[in-house]
């Protein structure tokens, strides 16, 4: 019979298993959160249903299990640095929400005929929103990480803190027979004490030495933790609190450890597996005879959580000076209730404060609002786009918040590369690229290899790289690199599928297994770059990747270079033409480097100029820098040999070219210009006048220099030419009077077949094509350019 019995029990668990598989998956096609399908799969089991539940009591048990387990992952992501990190902003919204939420929902409860008791856990219930929900939302869109991603967690954190604490009073105080309110609190203070404190001297004398023998199996390791969390909350029942509390003590007693993410990931799936019986537990205790009469307090309920929490978190976020975006994405992200109201109002009817009445209620506010704000969340970018605008109210004025995030999240520089595997051959690796100015993350499974690295000051994390959840968690945006030093060609396999399915677009290094010679290795694990370890040592392996890198960086530089035009190319990256390249910058001038001594190269990379490595005066090279669609050339080689070359070299590839060539000597000027130079310059000649007007008219010299190569807008000398068309065109200077209309000086006038006209008189009368040289501030020069058009 026992066998029987045993065996019904079994087959009934598996068909509401699968009841829930088939109504989630509906769910997921309907875009609606499986907490709702799965209250309905409960509803329909029950006895209002099917009435297909008889292993109530083994269905209860394992939704027991089930809350415990979430409250220990709770208080496992419960870090002090996390807390810190999420700041007042969190703290300040979290609590608003709550109090005014409660607030309102309190009176409108009251002003609906339900009592004060009812009323307070109602009110209580809408001030929370759902852990589950967002954090897998966040998660799916990739936005866990962003400012109102961590404002919003940050917020879920108050909440969890907030209901565990409401928790323990509940639990505390209902079960006892103090006859005053003193000794209960005094009770509950000496229970509490005496409870944290044996859970403080296990984690700091004995979890020290048990944890590293645990973390040796990945099995034991979550065994243990499972077993640690159930204990610690049968403690607690005894004590007189709930299982919940001691479980979130347990996972808060772990939550500093470095495997708090790993044990979190692993049990992410039990916890969700187990939390399905709870709402299924949920919905077989759902009585319709009166859903009728709940419906529309159910319905008005719904309308106040979806609509004041964003206006609540809006609010606070706007004071405190962040951007309406942020304010509104963090306040549409919490619109919902909480898992966390529906257990409080468990406990409240299993503690006898209220009725199944209340929990029906509950529970259809949170099908609604979940229903709901799953698709807000989904669609909250849209939403924001169509409505933007009309939350100005919700922003202050001047400096915001988030210019403060952005500055001080990339404080102390972004890592360069991930390093899966911190063994010997993997921390080599990685101390080779951190030499050579590569900043690295280090992920080990091994614990010890962990706080090794860690030791030498370096960041590491433990984790799984197979782990789906756990490489979601990376930085993967801001990475460049990702290298496995794993010798094993299943596993880095299964890694770079991961990474891609996470976004990661990247390059991706690993090590082969040194007995494989297959040449499909590369293909088959997707890999950018192979090592072999007992083949390639160390600092071959990081010569490899920093070789690939520079292969990538060439392309993408290519592909910059691809993408301009009107540019100027400057053969040669000297002196001369290192300082060319600082003018042209400064005037925003597009510009391309070509350039053959490999010695110029570093400095061009650390500038981040765009260059072209070979010699210019090659058809290939000049192509490559885009002379087909360049304006000009620029050729300042270190001999006038090279320059006569490059200069043939570009007017053939594009005769209509502006070339202006350096002659080292003078008598090679002419040379240069029937190579095809439209301008030749001598630095020596013109270094040489200069240096004798500095002495004979200074004054002058310096006046120059602050025309011409001072670095500000001030003052500016350039051309105005005189269009065909222009109606300018047959007036004197005096007419057209550019001194007065635009507040610049001419200077001289250059005519084609005649003399310069320098100092041109107010009589001076202008013809087409004339150019004319102004003086003045950028904007009166555009002025009057824009004058003689």
């Amino acid at each position: 019979m026992s066998l029987l019995q045993s065996h019904s029990v079994f087959t009934e668990i598996v068909i509401h298993v699968f009841a829930a598989v088939i109504a989630g998956a509906i769910a997921i096609r309907l875009r609606q959160p499986l907490i709702v399908a799965f209250i309905i799969v409960g509803i329909i089991a029950g006895p209002v249903g099917l009435n297909a539940i008889h292993a109530s009591e083994e269905l209860h048990m394992l939704a027991d299990m089930g809350l415990a387990l979430l409250l220990f992952v709770v208080g496992l992501r419960l870090d002090p640095k996390m807390i810190r990190n999420t700041g007042p902003a969190s703290f300040i919204a979290g609590m608003g929400m709550m109090l005014v939420t409660g607030a309102i929902g309190y009176v409108l409860c009251m002003l609906m005929g339900l009592n004060q008791t009812a009323s307070l856990y109602i009110g209580a219930s809408l001030g929370f929103s759902s852990t589950v929900l967002i954090v897998k939302m966040l998660s799916d869109k990739g936005e866990a990480d962003s400012l109102y991603g961590r404002i919003a967690i940050g917020i879920l954190i108050v909440d969890d803190i907030v209901i565990v604490l409401a928790m323990i009073v509940l639990t505390a105080f209902s079960g006892s027979s103090q006859p005053s309110i003193a000794m209960q609190a005094a009770t509950i203070i000496l229970k509490g004490a005496a409870l944290l404190s044996g859970v403080w001297a296990i984690s700091k004398y004995l979890f020290p030495r048990l944890i590293n023998i645990m973390s040796r199996s990945t099995e034991l390791l979550v065994l243990s933790s499972i077993a640690w969390a159930l204990s610690l909350a049968g403690v607690s029942e005894l004590l007189g609190f709930s299982r919940e509390v001691g479980a979130f003590v347990a996972g808060l007693a772990l939550a500093s450890s470095s495997y708090r993410d790993v044990l979190s990931t692993k049990l992410a799936s039990l916890r969700d597996f187990l939390l399905l019986f709870f709402f299924l537990d949920l919905g077989s205790r759902f009585d319709l005879h009166d859903l009728g009469a709940q419906v529309i307090p159910a319905i008005v309920l719904s309308l106040v959580v979806l609509l004041e929490k964003p206006v609540v978190v809006m609010g606070i976020l706007g004071l405190l000076g962040y951007r309406r975006r942020t304010g509104f994405m963090a306040g549409l992200t919490v619109a919902q209730i909480s898992e966390f109201s529906l257990i409080l109002v468990t406990l409240g009817v299993s503690v006898g404060h209220v009725t199944e009445e209340t929990l029906r209620l509950v529970t259809l506010v949170l099908m609604i609002t979940m229903g709901v704000d799953t698709h807000l969340i989904a669609n909250s970018q849209a939403l924001y786009e169509r409505i933007g605008k009309k939350l100005h109210f919700f922003e202050r004025k001047g400096i915001h918040r988030e210019d403060s995030e952005a500055s001080t999240q990339t404080e102390g520089g972004e890592h360069a590369a991930i390093l899966i595997g911190l063994g010997r051959y993997g921390s080599r690796i990685g101390a080779e690229l951190i030499s050579r100015g590569k900043k690295t993350l280090g992920i080990d499974f091994d614990p010890e290899s962990v706080k090794m690295w860690r030791e030498r000051g370096r960041d590491a994390l433990f984790g799984d790289a197979e782990d789906p959840d756990f490489v979601h968690s990376l930085p993967l945006s801001t990475i460049k690199w990702v290298i496995s030093s794993i010798r094993d060609n299943r596993l880095n396999s299964g890694i770079i599928r991961t990474l891609r399915a996470s976004g990661y677009q990247g390059p991706f290094a690993c090590a082969v297994d040194e007995h494989s010679e297959n040449p499909d290795d590369r293909e088959w694990l997707m890999a950018d770059v192979l090592f072999r370890p007992f083949k390639d040592s160390a600092m071959q392996a990081a010569d490899l990747v920093l070789a690939a890198d520079e292969v990538i960086a060439r392309r993408s530089m290519d592909k910059q270079i691809e993408s301009i035009s009107g540019h100027y190319i400057i053969c040669g990256y000297g002196r001369m033409g290192q300082q060319i390249v600082k003018d042209l910058d400064r005037y925003q001038v597009l510009n391309v480097v070509v350039e053959s001594n490999p010695e110029q190269i570093p400095r061009l990379k650390a500038g981040n100029v765009p260059y072209v490595e070979g010699y210019a005066s090659e058809d290939d090279t000049l192509l490559k820098a885009g002379i087909l669609r360049a304006k000009g050339l620029i050729a300042v080689a270190s001999t006038d040999e090279q320059n006569v070359f490059i200069v043939l070299t570009a007017k053939v590839l594009n005769p209509k070219l502006y070339v202006v060539a350096r002659s080292v000597l003078k008598e090679n000027e002419d040379k240069l210009r029937h190579a095809g130079a439209d301008r030749v310059m001598s630095p020596y000649i013109l270094g040489g006048r200069k240096m004798a007007s500095a002495v004979i008219k200074p004054e002058v010299m310096d006046f120059l220099d602050l025309v011409v190569h001072e670095d500000s807008d001030r003052t500016e000398m350039a051309i105005a030419v005189v269009g065909e068309e222009s109606p300018w065109v047959g007036k004197t200077l005096g007419e057209v009077n550019p001194w007065q209309c635009c507040g610049v000086t001419p200077l001289a006038v250059r005519r084609q077949g005649e003399a310069l006209h320098t100092n041109p008189h107010s009589d001076f009368v202008i013809q087409a094509g004339d150019e004319v040289i102004v003086m003045g501030k950028p904007a009166e020069i555009k002025s009057v350019q824009d004058l003689f058009l």
